[in-house]
Formats: C-alpha cells, structure tokens, sequence
C-alpha cells in the first residue's frame, strides 16, 4: 500500500503564511509581529520602543513606515496565492504621510484592492493603535508569478 502523498498546501494557510512571515529578517530587526490574517487582509503591528530607526519628532522613520506598509501589503497578497504561485517584485510603493507616527504601537492594516493574474494591488493604513489616528495611507502594486511544475 503506497503512502498519501504529501499535501501541497498547509492544513491551515493562514497560519503557515504568519510563521513564514514572523522568520523573515524585517520582522526579526523591528520586532515586528503578525497580529491578524486573513484571506485579502493583514495587520502586523511594532512597538516604537523597539524601533531602532527614528524621525522627526521620535516618531517612527519614514522609510520604516513605508517599508511596514510593503510588508504588509505582501503578507496581505501572499494569504490569496495558491501553491502554483509566489510573491514576484514591488512594482510601486505610494506613501502618503499625514502624522508623525509617534504612538506607542503602531499597526499596518493592509487589504488587497485588486488581484489579477499577474499584478495585485492594496491599500495600507498605518495608524496609532491607542487613539486609531492615521500616520500614513500606503498603496502597494506588486507581481504574482507563476511557479514552474517540477518534473
């Protein structure tokens, strides 16, 4: 009797892509944490205190913000890939500063606008988690690819 084969997929996407997600170096520097997932939807949030880089006012680097924001609109994308696909190349980050991201905790919630076959798009809002202000409104374009069946 030959064995099941192995299940191309996690049982539990969702909570694959959060473990992957929590392992990569970005998240690993700023002590940046998955707090929800869901299909089309992320929020990852960081503690200012663990934020080594800061900008005006101690607020929270704006290069950081921006790069939260990708972050979060690729976590976002990757709970809607299937296993015949992955994360291809940002095409376009679009920040908008509107505060200084001064907060105690600060989340990036991110909810994918459009997916085709080979661009999506999704908009970020990183706000205060205390008082709910916006600091930022982030559009992200990003590539799916294809992955090649192996033979």
């Amino acid at each position: 009797m030959t064995a099941a084969p192995e299940p191309r997929w996690p049982a539990d996407p969702i909570e694959a892509v959060a473990e992957h997600w929590q392992q990569e170096p970005f998240f690993a520097l700023f002590k940046v944490a998955v707090e929800a997932l869901d299909e089309g939807y992320a929020r990852i949030g960081v503690d200012r205190d663990d934020m080594p880089l800061r900008g005006v006012r101690d607020s929270i680097n704006g290069g950081v913000v921006g790069s939260l924001g990708e972050a979060a609109a690729r976590l976002c994308l990757s709970t809607q890939l299937t296993p015949e696909e992955r994360l291809g190349a940002t095409h376009e980050v679009s920040v908008s500063y509107l505060t200084s991201a001064r907060g105690q905790h600060t989340t990036a919630e991110a909810r994918l606008l459009r997916r085709g076959r080979r661009v999506a798009v999704a908009d970020v809002e990183l706000r205060d988690a205390t008082d709910g202000a916006i600091n930022a409104k982030i559009r992200v374009s990003m590539g799916i690819e294809r992955v090649e069946a192996s033979a």
